[in-house]
């Protein structure tokens, strides 16, 4: 009996350990499941803060590169250029060092992904090598291309990070050569019968890296010798990044160098063929077509395309617009998903250009609401995703979402040009280099006239070609110039009479700067040169001697003022002759239509938008109306050249 019971009890202790055995292994699994799902919500929440931090970085930078560069580009003043210059490198530098972060932490959480697509070897290589001129240039490095002119001109691959790679190489070739050249090697050979494999060399002949100094290399937040290269380090992950991306790919990044020689990086990655054209003498054709962008010339213009562009952001707006001015295309801008669903409901586009961040209605959900507009023209209209989310995956997510391309912040001028010829309709788009012919016909049939105005501007002491060249060769936008610069003479003469007589020299200079730009501007050379004369006085405290001066200028001033009057008065006779000579069939407007319009032209001026304002009044003046109708149209685009958009408005509202 007690054997019976020891038996019992020693099962029953089994049973009960093996009891609270399992329990503690159902507890641990449901811990284990817990602590799996919570890494899933962190490593989720780390890809939206990831996301998220790109955008927040990079949408300030955008706007600052942005309007940076319609400084280059517009301004005369090489000392500004300079400067802006050295701003664009400061940024270019700062948007590396965001993307290094971002990607070294997609790397290190294996989660960066290869976005294989086709591309062309050329323009590849083209990019390759604007990236990095400036720093040749300013360092007075040669570069030297060995670029295999038999390789197959369009492969696939991951176009984006094998630039991102080289990039990555060639720059810190440039930064560690202070003298003799940086040379660039592409070579390839066949390893099946649609791929080859792609061998690419970076070599310089720098300062080079010593034998212990190699393996630190490619190691994150490690740096060299810092008697040599502390100054230039940053982050320490370029490098780092570099041989993480060329291993995704397959390959495996060498480095062979001889310290106070140069160094040479190499790797070799497998690609697709999709074309064996072979792509030729790349050096030859980059030597005749490389342009810097301070030499920008649009690629086309449009006059009839219309697009929107949609940002929360209001400098990024004007960034957009001031990179697109050039080609003349009608931009309307809004500033809110729900802005922009109520201007297509009313007008038609060919593009739209959208953000995607914005508060309460973003890109995305805006983009969905526009393709449920049932039986809307913009229903199905190319949107082009413009935006700072820059971490992988961003494309595929936005072609998923329907947009039709996809673009980074801060902005390519080059190409976003490129996209909107690609999508805005062809018969509204006219290519540059295809207009050499027509340009010639247009300037022959309007040769003389030009000869007459610029014989009486002439004589009136404008140059009205350099005005012309300022103004990028727009004749519409030098008459509108020339007009506003009518109308501050007065102003500015009596402004630095009266400093002058404080003896307020700092005012003086001031007003005289303001007024040699824009004589500069309009092409009054002889005006401008006399202005700047006086400013050096003034800025030197020359009160005596711009008391002597000024009185020359003055002069000047007063006599051109008057005589300009003259000519503006004449060419408005001579444009107002133009409309009541025979015209093309004028259009049919039912009243209800032009009410509407004036209407709408009535919301423009009372929000003193007078650009958009000039181009309704422009498109009201070709339908067929009474005389006191054209009349009307003639008063309010007066009215708006002189900035008097209360005057113009009440013109308007005088026949609502």
């Amino acid at each position: 009996m007690g054997q019976e019971t020891k038996k019992t009890t020693g099962k029953d202790e089994k049973v009960s350990a093996l009891s609270q055995a399992k329990e503690q292994l159902q507890q641990q699994k449901v811990e284990l499941q817990a602590a799996v799902s919570a890494v899933e919500k962190a490593e989720g929440a780390r890809d939206i803060f990831l996301a998220n931090m790109s955008h927040e970085l990079r949408t300030p930078i955008n706007t600052i590169l942005g309007l940076n560069e319609l400084i280059i580009r517009e301004s005369q003043e090489e000392a500004i250029k300079e400067y802006a210059r050295d701003i664009r490198q400061a940024g270019n530098i700062l948007l590396t060092l965001v993307s290094d972060i971002l990607d070294f932490s997609k790397l290190e959480a294996d989660k960066l992904q290869l976005n294989e697509g086709i591309y062309d070897v050329s323009s590849l290589l083209n990019d390759l090598i604007n990236s990095i001129s400036l720093q040749l240039r300013r360092k007075k490095l040669d570069l030297q291309l060995n670029i295999a002119q038999d390789i197959p001109y369009k492969l696939q691959g991951d176009e984006i990070h094998i630039r991102q790679i080289i990039s990555n190489l060639l720059s810190n070739a440039v930064k560690y050569t202070q003298k003799g050249r940086v040379t660039l090697y592409f070579a390839w050979k066949d390893v099946a019968e649609d791929e080859i494999e792609l061998d690419v060399i970076v070599k310089d002949t720098g300062i080079g890296i010593k034998d212990e100094d190699i393996p630190k290399l490619f190691k994150a937040f490690q740096r060299m010798d810092s008697t040599v290269r502390n100054k230039d380090d940053r982050t320490g992950l370029g490098l780092a990044i570099t041989k993480g991306l060329v291993e995704k790919m397959g390959g495996e990044l060498n480095v062979q160098s001889v310290y106070g020689k140069g160094s040479a990086f190499s790797f070799k990655i497998r690609q697709k063929v999709v074309d064996r054209a072979p792509l030729g003498d790349f050096e030859k054709q980059y030597r005749e077509s490389l342009r810097s962008i301070e030499d920008y010339h649009e690629k086309f213009i449009a006059p009839m395309g219309r697009i929107l562009i949609v940002d929360d952001n209001s400098m990024n707006l004007a960034v957009a617009q001031g990179l697109l001015k050039g080609t003349r295309l009608q931009i309307d801008v809004a500033s809110s998903g729900e802005e922009c669903l109520e201007l297509i409901k009313r007008k038609t586009y060919h593009v739209i250009c959208m953000d995607h961040m914005m508060p309460v209605m973003d890109g995305v959900q805006t983009l969905h609401a526009i393709r449920g507009l049932e039986g809307n023209p913009s229903r199905d209209i190319p949107v082009i995703a413009l935006t700072a989310n820059a971490v992988a995956g961003a494309r595929e997510l936005y072609l998923k979402e329907g947009f039709q391309d996809y673009l980074t912040k801060p902005i390519d001028a080059d190409k976003f040009e490129n996209m909107l010829i690609e999508y805005l309709p062809s018969n509204v788009v006219y290519l540059t280099h295809n207009m050499d012919i027509n340009d010639a016909y247009e300037e022959e049939e309007a040769g003389n006239e030009l000869s007459i105005r610029e014989s009486q501007l002439y004589l009136m002491g404008f140059n009205l070609r350099n005005g012309l060249k300022y103004m990028g060769g727009d004749k519409v936008l030098y008459g509108k110039v020339l007009h506003d610069f009518h109308s501050i003479l007065q102003e500015k003469e009596e402004a630095l009479k009266d400093f002058l007589n404080k003896g307020d020299m700092p005012g003086y200079t001031i007003i005289v700067h303001s007024l040699k730009g824009n004589a500069r501007n309009v092409g009054a050379d002889d005006l401008a040169d006399e202005a700047f004369e006086l400013e050096k006085m003034a800025k030197a405290g020359q009160l005596e001697d711009v008391t002597v001066r000024s009185p020359i200028l003055f002069s000047m001033m007063n006599n051109m003022r008057n005589s300009l009057k003259v000519y503006l008065d004449n060419e408005e006779k001579q444009e107002v002759k133009k409309e009541t000579q025979e015209q093309p069939e004028m259009e049919k407007i039912t009243e209800d239509d032009w009410r509407k319009a004036l209407q709408e032209l009535a919301d423009r001026l009372d929000d003193f938008d007078g650009d958009t304002a000039s181009a309704k009044i422009r498109e009201l003046k070709w339908y067929d109306r009474p005389e006191s109708d054209k009349k009307m149209l003639r008063l309010c685009e007066k009215a708006v050249k002189d900035f008097a958009y209360d005057i113009a408005l009440e013109v308007v509202n005088a026949v609502l």
